[in-house]
Order: structure tokens, then C-alpha cells, then sequence
């Protein structure tokens, strides 16, 4: 490489990343590649962070010089034979003290050459996510039993007790090393990532693996009585099939009919266990009907009616010759309808399948089952249709998203929504013959200890959070800006990143959020989204009349319609368009609540007829921040017209908060102002030319871009008018001059001098 590059390197290496040092290298040495401006970087950087052979080692040597930024933990009752290296975030944590509500963990891989595990908690603040703390962990050469989580566990409570943090809410996804170690550190609501949730269910649904979760029949029936005994899978259990891990505190029992047959001693000695066919006649080896306990009832729900069958002596027979052991193992196939578990999912059951009859696309068996040797050929069984796959998804967000709370979606109560969802998820897969989907989803997500982990209702405050994304984005950022620039790089190059690189963005992005710095102040980017989402709400007709069962409450920001449960932001059109008009200011300040009202802005008042603002005190409540070309709004619908939010979206970052006549300047002191600067500016520019010094001309390049074109746009349309043409509003090359009056031609200027001169004489 030429001498010059390589010390155009060695002076950016230390702020400058590679793609972003390739860029300014190449564009004064053509002939130099990325490859050799990535070597000569990692090679130039390392006295910024290589400390030690030992990655970790170095790692933590390179901690210790950043004493003033980081809090280097010690944790004690680490198991034998764990890895790790954890430390705090002293800039951030402890601003943040006695104000973290809601917290999210998740683990990244494959970051370094040590294949070490990168944990994160990070804080929730404003709608905004700051790492507090990081940890290297490694449990490949231990062999102690809940490593992982002793490990986890040791690391978050000295985050705990350093720090001070104690969140109503931590968000993680279904890992259960994590959530044990959430549920034994802090006594907070867990709430598991509803992507990550969502794409779980979505991916099991989709697999054709008929075998399932093991599935307790038994122990479902203990808690809800309208499930029946006999609605339970057909196909063989997969032990190993429980969404993030078994849990430690149920022990996954099988229900009697999915277990398998008895051993079958080969001649070698070798034991094979053949698993029993879903089929009605018997096989040598299997139980036979005697050996059931003879006088036991069938074990259904009492206070449901046999469906075309009569109770025995030994259990339940149907007019299909079914009969079933009191352990409930089939001795024939049963009538599909038989598997509902109350009077009015009967009903339904049956309607379902009939209807589907009729339309000649299943087989139902609504009749006597024919004999053994005529039955028809029956057609593959798969878990999950395609056709049922969304729906069970859309039901299990609405039993995500309910809440007592939020009135008319569901009961008011806790305990009630849960038996509102269990029941509505049953007697869908009831009606739809989905056994094997009703134990997956029970076993996973709906029985004791996981209903808890996901769903909101279990709490009296609703989070703000519903995913772990603030996490995911910032492992995306690290990766994509940073780490994918090296192959599997070295431990302390990492920790080196995380703390010169990223953490300074952290610092400035948390002080702008605590601190008034001025007259700007930077956003988080969630009001954007929120902003946006309450403008197009804004402007949805609202069809009449209007559905009586969506009621609002407007002192409440309350709503019972079905999008207002599911809504990010818990909004909805008629709760958006019951306020009167905001103004823009609205979305710079207001803020996100966990209870009722969930948003809280002096200016968010009901309107009058509950259908918006039509009336003109919203335009001086607005102050000079409204728009007074924009028409009003109609009475019943979403309001017609540009929007004075709809095009300055990119203006959100950096936004002026004081009124101009603070400054106790007039307007024309202000332009004067500007331009004496513009001048002497201009004039120190032409000075600069005698150097050509081409770092100063691509520092007014860059950083002066805007407003470069801002005068060539100006300039641009004093051009046009000389030619005597009438530039568009609209036009695009001059929409930022919207508001430049062009001068006159020089003859005019000239002619008005010299008649005002004839007119002094």
C-alpha cells in the first residue's frame, strides 16, 4: 500500500470503520483494495485492544483500563468448569437507577473465535433500549447439572445488586435457562417475545410430524372440566417436543392410550418396543378387554350426554361398536363427533362435519361405522391443515393481547380469560379434529406454569414491550456495522467494540432522553411509527352505523372493538378520531402508560360530538405549530386534506422545541444574522482555495450538502423565471425553495432606480 494510505489509516483507525475507512482510502488511492484497508486496519487497531494471548484474559485486562465507563462483576457459586466474563454498563446503568421498569435478555452466537455466548440485558426507557451489562459464557467442559442457568442466574444478580434494578417486567424468548433465571433473580411478569412465540407456533403447525408432545389428558381435565378424556392424540409422543425445554417444575406424563406396546424379546436378546396401532382389532401382546377393572364408568364429562352411544358396565359404547377402558386406551376406532367434551361443542362438532360431508371433502362418519374388512380407506392424517394454521395463530394473539383492562374482549378477571382462551382453542381443534394440535398447544403454551409466561392478563399493568426486537436490532447492529467485517474475531475485539464503539451512542442517545440539552433533542424512533399509525387512523371512514358492541370510553382511551386489544400502541380509529384534533406537538411529548389512559397529553380532549375536532379552538390550542391551510376535519370520518405531520417524517430526529420569539430577535435581526455569516464565510472559503487542501473541501461537501442545495434550488428557480417560465408547487427540484421569492431581472431593477431617481428630482 502507498505510505500515504496507510497513514490515512493509522489516523482513523481508532473512529472510523472499516467499509467506512475502504470509502475514504479509495477515493485518493484508486488501486488499493478493501481486502488490504481491512488487514492494515485489524493490524493497526490492535493497540486499542489486544492485551493478552488469552482472549478472555485481554479481554478483561481491557475492562479494567476502562474503569470510568464499565463495572468489571465478580459472581460467586459459579458451577465447575464455566467460562465466563461479565461486566456492567456504568454509564447507563446508573443514570437509569430507580427508573427501569421493564427489562429484555437474549443471547447471541457465533461473535468470536472462542465460540463463546453473548448475553445482554438491556433497559427499556422512553421506548428505547440501553444495554446495561454484557457476558462471555461458555459451559462446553462443565458437567454440572443447570449450568447454564446457575451460571445466568449468578450473572443477573450482581446486575441486581450493583445497579439497582428491579423491573415489573422482563422480556425473553422461550429459552427456559433464561426465564428460570428471570423468575429465581427478580420478582417480575415474564413476558416471552410474541415474534418469537409466533414464529414457534407457525413453524410446528407447518411440520407434517404427526408425533407430538406428551399429553396428559388427566391433568388438563383437573383444571378445566369441559375437556374430555377421549379427545387425545392418535399417533405416537415425542418426549423431546416441549417448546423451550421441559420446565422444570411439571414432569411431562403421557396419557394412557399413547402409550407404547409391551417389549418383544428378539432372539438376539435385544429388546424392540412395537408401538400400538390406532386400530380397532387387537394384536397379540396387547391388552385385552379383561384386563381392564370391570364396573369403573367411563371417564367423560358428567355433565355431558353420550353422543348416539349408551354407557356399560366396563365404559362407553357407541353405535360403532367403540369401547374404551376405564384407562381410556381405544379398543375401536371411535365416532369422530364423540370427542367433544360438552353438549354445545357437540353440536358444533357435528355441524362442522356434516357441512363438510355435504361439501364431499372429508369423510365424517356420522354413521355406524361399516365392518372391519369393508371400512374405507382412510386418507393420511397431517397435524395442521394449511387451511386452520392462521386461525389458530390470530387466536392465540387475541389470548396474547387480552387483559381486564381492556373491557368487552374478553372476561374481566384474570381466571376468566384463561378459561374464555383455553375453552375457545378446545372446541376449535374439537370441531376440526385436531387432536395432536389441541396437545401441543395445551402441553406448550395454554396448561399451568406456561399460560403464565405469555400471557398479558396475568398482570394488572399492560408493558409497553411485546417483543425482544429492541435486542434482536441491537445484535443486528454489532453484526452488520461491526463484526461482519472479520471472521470469527477475538474476544477483546469484541469487548473493544462494545465499549468504544457502541457504547458512546448509548451515552448520547440516554443523555438527550434525561437531560434538556437546548433547543433540540433527539427521538426515539417508535414516534415516528406512532405518529404515522395515528394519521392514517385519523383518516379511516368509520362505517355507519356504527358495530353496538364497539363501545368507547374516551376519558379512558378505551375502546372494546377487537382491533384496539391487538393494536401496538392500544389505539384504534374510533378512539383516534373521538379526541379532538392534535397538534403537532402532540407526538414530541406524549407519553406511553401502562394502565389506564394508556396515552397522556394535555391535549388529548374528547370531542364534543365524539367523532373529532370540527370546531376552531383545536387551531389556537395548537398554537403556531398548526397548519392553518389545512381544511377542517368532517364530522364521522377521518378528515380530509394533507395531513401537517404527513411529509416531515424525516425532521423527527432533530426537532425544535422553543418558539422563535424566545430568542428576542425580530425576523429581519434573525436574517441579518444569517446572512453576515453567509458572507464572512463565503469569504473565508476563498481563502481556503489557495491551500487545496481536499479534506476541507469534502468537509463542506459533506457537511454542508443541504444547504448547497438549498441555494442551488434557489438559484435554480431565479433562473426559470427570467425565462419567463412558471416553475410547479410540486416540483421536486425546487421543493425545498417553496418559499424563496426570486428577484427581479437586472433591466427592471435598473429602470425602477432610474424612475425613482426622476421621481427625487
Amino acid at each position: 500500500m502507498p505510505p500515504a494510505a496507510i497513514d490515512m489509516i493509522r489516523e482513523n483507525v481508532e473512529w472510523l470503520t472499516p467499509v467506512a475507512m475502504v470509502t475514504k482510502v479509495q477515493a485518493s488511492f484508486p488501486e488499493v483494495s478493501s481486502a488490504q484497508v481491512h488487514r492494515a486496519w485489524t493490524q493497526m487497531s490492535e493497540i486499542y485492544w489486544r492485551r493478552d494471548e488469552a482472549q478472555l484474559l485481554s479481554a478483561e485486562k481491557l475492562l479494567r483500563e476502562y474503569g470510568d465507563d464499565v463495572d468489571l462483576f465478580t459472581p460467586t457459586d459459579i458451577p465447575e468448569g464455566v467460562e465466563m466474563l461479565c461486566w456492567g454498563m456504568k454509564k447507563i446503568a446508573g443514570p437509569l437507577r430507580g427508573k427501569v421498569v421493564e427489562i429484555g435478555v437474549d443471547a447471541t452466537y457465533d461473535t468470536n473465535s472462542k465460540h463463546l455466548e453473548l448475553y445482554s440485558i438491556m433497559a427499556e426507557h422512553e421506548g428505547a433500549g440501553f444495554p446495561i451489562s454484557y457476558l462471555y459464557l461458555s459451559t462446553a467442559t462443565s458437567i454440572s447439572q443447570g449450568k447454564r442457568k446457575k451460571a445466568l442466574t449468578a450473572w443477573a444478580k450482581c446486575v441486581r445488586d450493583t445497579y439497582g434494578v428491579f423491573p415489573k417486567f422482563t422480556h425473553v424468548d422461550k429459552d427456559m435457562a433464561e426465564i428460570g433465571t428471570l423468575l429465581e433473580t427478580w420478582n417480575a411478569k415474564i413476558s416471552l417475545c410474541w415474534w418469537h412465540l409466533r414464529r414457534a407456533v407457525r413453524t410446528r403447525l407447518s411440520s407434517g410430524k404427526l408425533a407430538t408432545t406428551p399429553y396428559d389428558a388427566a391433568r388438563a381435565r383437573a383444571e378445566f372440566s369441559f375437556i374430555d378424556l377421549d379427545f387425545i392424540p392418535r399417533g405416537q409422543e415425542d418426549r423431546g417436543e416441549y417448546e423451550g425445554g421441559t420446565h422444570e417444575n411439571v414432569t411431562p406424563v403421557a396419557a394412557a392410550s399413547q402409550g407404547p406396546g409391551p417389549p418383544t424379546i428378539a432372539p438376539s436378546g435385544t429388546q424392540i418396543r412395537i408401538p400400538a396401532r390406532d386400530l380397532g382389532t387387537q394384536r397379540p401382546g396387547s391388552e385385552s378387554d379383561d384386563d381392564s377393572d370391570a364396573g369403573s364408568g367411563s371417564d367423560v364429562d358428567p355433565d355431558s350426554d353420550p353422543v348416539d352411544g349408551t354407557e356399560t358396565e366396563g365404559g362407553t359404547e357407541t353405535d360403532g361398536g367403540t369401547s374404551r377402558t376405564r384407562s381410556g386406551r381405544a379398543r375401536k376406532v371411535p365416532a369422530r363427533f364423540a370427542d367433544a367434551a360438552s353438549p354445545e361443542a357437540v353440536t358444533r362438532a357435528i355441524r362442522a362435519r356434516a357441512a363438510a360431508g355435504k361439501a364431499g371433502s372429508k369423510n365424517t362418519g356420522t354413521t355406524a361405522s361399516p365392518p372391519a374388512e369393508q371400512e374405507p380407506e382412510k386418507k393420511p392424517r397431517r397435524f395442521c391443515p394449511a387451511e386452520y394454521r392462521d386461525a389458530i395463530i390470530n387466536m392465540m394473539e387475541r389470548h396474547y393481547c387480552a387483559h381486564p383492562l381492556l373491557p368487552g374482549y374478553a372476561h374481566p378477571s384474570r381466571e376468566g380469560i384463561k378459561r374464555w382462551a383455553v375453552s375457545q382453542m378446545y372446541k376449535f381443534c374439537v370441531e376440526n379434529d385436531l387432536p395432536e394440535v389441541w396437545a401441543y398447544l395445551w402441553e406448550n403454551w395454554y396448561r399451568a406454569t406456561r399460560w403464565e409466561l405469555w400471557a398479558r392478563s396475568v398482570h394488572e399493568e399492560i408493558p409497553v414491550l411485546k417483543t425482544t426486537m429492541m435486542l434482536e436490532s441491537h445484535w443486528r447492529r454489532i453484526k452488520h456495522d461491526f463484526l461482519h467485517h472479520f471472521h470469527m474475531p477475538r474476544c477483546d475485539l469484541v469487548t473493544w467494540v462494545l465499549v468504544a464503539k457502541m457504547a458512546p451512542t448509548y451515552y448520547r442517545k440516554l443523555e438527550r432522553l434525561l437531560v434538556e440539552t437546548g433547543r433540540y433533542r433527539e427521538l426515539p424512533c417508535w414516534r415516528k411509527d406512532f405518529k404515522r399509525e395515528w394519521r392514517k387512523l385519523e383518516k379511516r371512514p368509520i362505517t355507519l352505523p356504527v358495530n353496538p358492541a364497539y363501545k368507547t370510553d374516551m376519558k379512558k382511551g378505551l375502546c372494546t372493538c377487537p382491533a384496539f386489544a391487538i393494536s401496538r400502541f392500544l389505539i384504534c380509529k374510533h378512539v383516534v378520531q373521538g379526541y379532538r384534533r392534535v397538534p403537532p406537538v402532540f407526538f414530541l411529548e406524549v407519553k406511553r402508560q401502562r394502565t389506564v389512559p394508556f396515552w397522556a397529553h394535555p391535549s388529548l380532549r374528547p370531542a364534543a360530538d365524539g367523532t373529532g375536532s370540527t370546531d376552531a379552538d383545536t387551531t389556537a390550542m395548537a398554537g403556531t405549530d398548526s397548519d392553518e391551510d389545512e381544511p377542517p376535519r368532517r364530522a364521522g370520518h377521518g378528515g380530509g386534506g394533507m395531513s401537517d405531520f404527513e411529509d416531515d417524517d424525516d425532521d423527527d430526529d432533530v426537532v425544535d422545541t422553543q418558539k422563535l420569539e424566545e430568542d428576542g430577535q425580530t425576523f429581519v435581526e434573525a436574517m441579518d444574522d444569517g446572512i453576515d455569516t453567509l458572507i464572512q464565510f463565503a469569504e473565508g472559503l476563498k481563502y481556503q482555495r489557495q491551500f487545496r487542501d481536499q479534506r476541507m473541501l469534502q468537509a463542506l461537501q459533506r457537511e454542508g450538502a443541504s444547504f448547497l442545495r438549498l441555494a442551488k434550488a434557489c438559484l435554480s428557480k431565479e433562473k426559470r423565471s427570467t425565462r419567463g417560465t412558471t416553475p410547479s408547487t410540486w416540483d421536486k427540484s425546487i421543493g425545498s425553495a417553496m418559499f424563496y421569492r426570486p428577484r427581479p431581472p437586472r433591466r427592471e431593477e435598473m429602470a425602477d432606480g432610474g424612475e425613482g431617481g426622476r421621481a427625487a428630482e
